[in-house]
């Protein structure tokens, strides 16, 4: 059977196509051509890029049309959808995404759906398309209920999919064979913290900073961040310390695992308030199984509602601060520091979140066979 995989994004870049990576080298026996939008084309030859992404105009316009909301035009996407062909269709539901699988539907094509962030919780964090929400009121639920199998990124948006819209998905997140045995260890001259990819809120930051300076004055150590991958609002701030921020720009996992396991702690954070409530509770930052790779301690930045939370505190990998003071994140960073994390509990996480069940399960959706019968994880 063929496989067209379509993502609005390059397959070299960012954990989602880090996510599917991940699976595909799982299951090489299946016959998957991936198309994309990009920039510019990968240097990976076997993809196939489609050009670059829609203009924020031609998105709207496409969604408008299909909806009536507005009046618009489906050329663009169906332009995309006639350049591949298979016998099924495998979408990352995310901007374009959502038209394209829309437009396959729509020609009585089988879909299978892969979200890894809801888009009601990505637009409503856009200014750009903040205001068009109503677009997907629609056009997404219908999606859902049209696809012949979906894919969540966590056990968060599997159960609010299945309360709120009435289908049946499974959570699956980036697979991992086995942890690597650790090379390296924290220099106990510096006080190490490690992070990688986006930062989603500079403030919260910027008080664990001020707190981590304090706790290292204290303990007579030199405060060292180390940060890999971009993120404007990670420059901003380190722009007005180099010396303490040692950026590494985008690396493979292989080259950032060794870097982050030599840190004291890793920092990962979701903001709090309404705006970011449904993305903290139903997304999962694939940094967290690069964290659990490199098997160093999770300070987990975030209200106890998120997925991140529930992750940390689940498997015992870290620990959770809800404290936006000071004073209060230095008292947790201190505790997390007394009480080191077995490595039995990384292996466990990375068993449950980032096992061969999940990608058998993803395998049995791709192919048709029944992926219901699959043991299921949950977090309360």
């Amino acid at each position: 059977m063929r496989i067209a995989l379509f993502t609005p994004f390059s397959p070299e870049l960012g954990g989602g196509s880090a996510q599917l990576r991940s699976h595909l080298h799982y299951l090489p026996e299946l016959d998957v051509r991936w198309y994309y939008l990009a920039h510019q084309p990968a240097a990976n030859s076997r993809c196939k890029w489609l050009g670059p992404r829609l203009t924020t105009s031609a998105l709207l316009s496409d969604l408008s049309a299909r909806t009536g909301f507005l009046p618009g035009s489906k050329s663009p996407v169906k332009n995309l959808v006639e350049q591949m062909d298979a016998d099924l269709y495998w979408v990352v539901g995310h901007y374009e995404g959502i038209s394209v699988a829309a437009e396959l539907i729509a020609q009585g094509k089988r879909v299978h759906l892969t979200i890894h962030d809801d888009p009601f919780a990505t637009w409503i964090r856009s200014q750009r398309y903040r205001m068009f929400r109503p677009l997907l009121h629609s056009t997404f639920p219908n999606l859902l209920r049209a696809a012949k199998s979906i894919d969540v990124t966590s056990w968060g948006m599997r159960n609010l999919y299945r309360q709120k819209y009435g289908v049946q998905c499974f959570a699956l997140y980036l697979h991992v064979a086995a942890l690597p045995q650790p090379s390296t260890s924290p220099d106990p001259r510096y006080l190490t913290i490690g992070h990688i990819g986006t930062l989603y809120h500079p403030q919260p930051f910027l008080r664990f900073v001020a707190a981590c300076k304090k706790l290292a004055q204290e303990q007579d150590r030199n405060l060292r961040i180390i940060r890999i991958g971009a993120s404007p609002e990670m420059d901003a701030i380190a722009a007005q310390d180099r010396e303490m921020f040692a950026s590494h720009g985008d690396l493979s996992e292989e080259n950032a695992i060794p870097l982050l396991a030599a840190c004291d702690f890793l920092y990962a954070m979701y903001p709090a308030g309404k705006k970011y409530q449904l993305f903290r509770r139903t997304s999962l930052p694939i940094k967290i199984s690069t964290y659990v790779q490199a098997q160093r301690p999770v300070f987990a930045h975030t209200p106890a509602d998120s997925t991140l939370a529930c992750v940390v505190t689940k498997y015992k990998i870290g620990a959770v601060c809800v404290a936006g003071i000071e004073d209060h994140i230095a008292t947790n960073i201190r505790i997390l520091l007394q009480h080191p994390v077995p490595r039995e509990n990384f292996a466990r996480a990375a068993s449950d979140l980032m096992g061969s069940t999940q990608v058998q399960q993803l395998e049995a959706a791709l192919c048709g066979e029944d992926w219901r019968h699959f043991p299921e994880s949950d977090c309360p």
